[in-house]
C-alpha cells in the first residue's frame, strides 16, 4: 500500500467498539479522518492489541513517534502521534 494516502498522518487512534473489536482511525492535523481499519484481533489494549497496530501502522508506511506514544484521549480512545516513514532507496 502506497504512504502517499497517508502522507500528511499526524495521528492514530484506536477505538474500543465492544466485544473484543477494535477499529484504528488514522487523522491529520486537523482530526480529520484519512483512513480507518477494522483490526481483526480480539483482547485487551496491552498485550493483545498495541502490537497489532503497531504492525499495521508500519503496513501503511507510518511509524509511531516517541517513547510512550499512547495516551487515553477524552473520549477514552488510545491516540499516539504518527508520522510518515522515509521513503527506501
Amino acid at each position: 500500500m502506497s504512504s502517499d494516502r497517508f502522507r500528511s498522518a499526524r495521528w492514530a487512534v484506536v477505538e474500543e467498539l465492544g466485544d473484543g473489536r477494535w477499529r484504528l482511525t488514522i487523522r491529520d492535523e486537523a482530526d480529520d479522518e484519512l483512513g480507518s481499519f477494522g483490526l481483526g484481533v480480539e483482547g485487551p489494549w496491552d498485550p493483545d492489541v498495541e502490537p497489532h497496530v503497531g504492525f499495521v501502522l508500519t503496513q501503511i508506511g507510518l511509524a509511531l513517534t516517541g517513547a510512550r506514544p499512547w495516551r487515553e484521549d477524552e473520549l477514552g480512545d488510545q491516540r499516539a502521534p504518527v508520522l510518515p516513514l522515509a521513503p527506501v532507496g
